[in-house]
């Protein structure tokens, strides 16, 4: 009773911090974001309506709803509230399943109250939200042995927008094949669908989407960007909170050191471990987290990515038993979540003890949403390292055939779904 309570009344609180702060308050502004200024043409260095930008998804949505009216701002943005609980609906049931409901209400809370969530919603990041609903649909479809349903899903996300297509090579290097096919299909096609519709060529479509309108090679520092690029600029800014062409050239160049490195090495570790299907969840979040890390620009909101690697890091934990090492996970866990954005918890801190606000001043500065994204990466491969506890169960389920391949070889609830 006393966890449901707690769980009902942390809720409660969470959506009210979201309607008000995601919804309320962003009406008289209509909705203003990347977003809705891209699909008004409000940002003509950006996309004029010609072309490709953030993905074919999105040149749909502006030419069949947001341009001939069918779809106002304030409809796209009542949509990601939908979009944000299909997503969770299908991680919980993909990672945990229908058990623990009192525990499912106080992980929806955390998934709403955070503050990147918060940020998705009032500034309207639709297409960060889609992304994030169709990864976590594909993530169901791969836990439940749908492998290419869930890669073309994946691949629906890609076109979205093309950051989840770091997927793609990492579902090759862990011989994901039906998965890999499935994403590879379900991402040309609207491609060049929409090439074609928009009259250019395939080569001008790629290029669009990769240079994507000068966003590959920009530097920005703003603290709406939220990239390790940003961070060295404004390590390297100082007080003068500007730097010099020499400088910007050096921020750049290190991050894609930093992006090279990580991806080099996330491919190396990739290599060396058994994805099973019950550790889908913390291979989706591995590759969620370093897509942060490689982005070369990255708003707030793109943390929610994030959402679905510390469900699967709950997960796991739920699972063993109740040691110091499971200890120590619930707290890197708690950090990271907090780090990332979760800065009610000083505000609380300030009005209750009178010390506390002095964090969320030095947010940026003190790296935290850096610390709190490297901790989280360092837990997901730490699990995905640790033996697997059930392996009997496990091999089973990994040499079992998929659900594409035999829709009879298993039963809704037995082993071959977990």
């Amino acid at each position: 009773m006393l966890g449901w309570l707690i769980a009902l009344l942390f809720l409660g609180w969470a959506v009210r911090l979201v309607a008000l702060e995601g919804y309320l308050y962003e009406i008289s502004g209509n909705f203003l974001g990347d977003f809705t200024r891209t699909a008004e043409l409000g940002a003509p260095e950006w996309f004029t309506g010609t072309g490709l930008f953030y993905g074919p998804i999105f040149v749909l949505e502006y030419r069949f709803l947001f341009g001939p009216g069918l779809m106002s701002p304030g409809d796209f943005a009542r949509l990601d509230f939908l979009l944000f609980g299909v997503a969770f609906a299908c991680t919980w049931l993909a990672l945990i399943g229908p058990s623990r409901p009192a525990l499912a209400v106080f992980v929806l809370a955390a998934w709403l109250a955070h503050h990147m969530s918060v940020e998705a919603f009032a500034n309207t990041a639709h297409l960060e939200v889609l992304e994030l609903a169709f990864i976590c649909v594909a993530l169901l479809l791969a836990t439940r042995g749908y492998e290419a349903s869930a890669g073309a899903t994946l691949g629906l996300a890609i076109a979205t927008k093309t950051l989840p297509g770091l997927f793609l090579p990492f579902l090759a290097i862990t011989r994901q094949w039906r998965m890999l096919g499935g994403a590879v299909v379900a991402t040309v096609v609207p491609f060049v669908a929409v090439c074609w519709l928009q009259g250019i060529s395939l080569w001008q479509g790629l290029y669009s989407l990769i240079y994507q309108g000068g966003n590959l090679t920009k530097l920005e520092y703003s603290e709406y960007e939220y990239t390790p690029r940003a961070e060295i600029a404004r390590m390297l800014a100082g007080d003068g909170g500007t730097v010099t062409p020499d400088q910007a050239r050096l921020a750049i160049a290190l991050h894609w050191m930093i992006a090279v490195v990580t991806l080099a090495l996330t491919a190396w570790f990739l290599t060396r471990v058994h994805i099973v299907r019950s550790r889908y969840g913390l291979f989706f979040g591995l590759i969620a987290a370093v897509m942060l890390v490689v982005a070369p620009s990255a708003h707030a909101s793109y943390y929610i990515f994030l959402l679905p690697g510390w469900t699967a890091i709950l997960a796991e934990s739920l699972r063993v038993p109740r040691t110091w090492r499971t200890l120590m996970w619930w707290v890197a866990l708690s950090v990271a979540y907090v780090f990332t954005g979760f800065d009610q918890v000083f505000f609380a801190m300030q009005r209750l003890v009178g010390f506390g606000i002095v964090v969320p001043q030095h947010w940026l500065a003190w790296h935290l949403p850096s610390i709190g994204l490297l901790l989280t990466i360092g837990m997901l491969v730490m699990l995905l390292r640790r033996p697997l506890e059930s392996s009997a169960a496990d091999e089973l389920v990994a040499t079992a055939p998929t659900r594409d391949q035999a829709p009879l070889a298993a039963e809704p609830g037995r082993v071959l779904s977990t």
